[in-house]
């Protein structure tokens, strides 16, 4: 197994939830498949190894040190000050079904000519959506949850990543082994850009969480979250992603990957429209612009520059 999502995700979620909600005082000890396997990952990315080093360890500093490598992450007082004015929830929180969303990823699809996706629905619960590139396959959970997040941004966001899979396959680019940073920041920045929702009031929320998180419990970053507005199922769901990987939630840490979407796309909102643009000639990382002077892709640049409102 070398998926290091499979492997930092609790296998107790479910019952831990149950006595943490029961309980204000509880903070979760969750299970990994690694504590009860002999695991040796093999990690594309050289990155993931001093994480998992860690997480094997239960080292929590050490964690919280890999992962702001590996995410780029740090807690900038700047950035988190930013982070707090735009968490304040402006209007109606969204909401939307499966359905919903597969109507209109169908829909950004067929903009795109990308018929030969197939969208899967499935049983299995704690994200959104997952693009398999290889597969042509995007997998749509029955339980998606929109709350801050419209439909619409999450269309928007996902077809960021499958975008810039394609144009990467059509230019001959191979994968950075510093991509995802940028391309969570990329696809955050268009998600926010293009809709009337408070998609980036959630993407603040993480940041300011994941700077609770760094010194505090998983139960601290949880009130964090509800006093910032979350209702506790979401709050619940966000505050078990920053502790993704520890065992004793209890302690201090974080695993920042939450934080990483806001941090980045902190640094794409001050990219230019053609420097965006170059973003989406492959997986690509912000740093790495300067070789891809020009766009390239399948799609011509005023396509992807009227639909994103890069």
């Amino acid at each position: 197994m070398t998926n290091l999502l499979d492997l930092i995700t609790p296998t107790n979620l479910d019952s831990e939830r149950d006595r943490f909600l029961s309980n204000p005082s509880y903070n979760p000890t969750f299970r990994y498949i690694w504590q009860d396997q002999n695991i040796q990952p093999e990690f594309s990315i050289k990155l993931k190894y001093p994480l998992w080093e860690s997480i094997k360890v239960q080292d929590h500093k050490g964690i919280t040190a890999a992962a702001s490598a590996l995410f780029e992450v740090t807690i900038d007082n700047s950035v988190l000050s930013r982070a707090k004015e735009l968490s304040i929830v402006k209007g109606k929180v969204s909401s939307g079904s499966a359905d919903e969303y597969v109507a209109l990823m169908q829909a950004g699809l067929s903009h795109f000519g990308l018929e030969d996706i197939e969208i899967l629905l499935t049983d299995e619960s704690g994200f959104n959506s997952r693009p398999n590139h290889q597969g042509k396959t995007l997998i749509v959970s029955k339980h998606i949850h929109f709350e801050y997040f419209s439909v619409e941004g999450g269309v928007r966001h996902e077809l960021v990543h499958i975008l810039r899979y394609r144009n990467g396959k059509f230019n001959s680019i191979k994968r950075s082994p510093r991509f995802l940073p940028t391309e969570e920041g990329l696809a955050s920045w268009c998600q926010d850009n293009t809709n009337d929702d408070n998609g980036a009031a959630q993407h603040a929320m993480e940041y300011v969480a994941s700077s609770v998180g760094i010194v505090g419990s998983l139960r601290d970053i949880y009130n964090c979250l509800i006093d910032l507005g979350m209702s506790s199922d979401l709050a619940w769901k966000r505050a078990c992603r920053h502790k993704f990987g520890f065992v004793d939630t209890s302690r201090p840490g974080d695993i920042l990957k939450p934080a990483m979407y806001f941090a980045n796309e902190e640094i794409v909102s001050k990219l230019t429209t053609d420097e965006k643009l170059r973003l989406l000639v492959g997986k690509i990382a912000v740093s790495e612009l300067s070789a891809h002077p020009t766009y390239t892709g399948l799609w011509p640049a005023k396509q992807l520059v009227e639909y994103f409102k890069l």
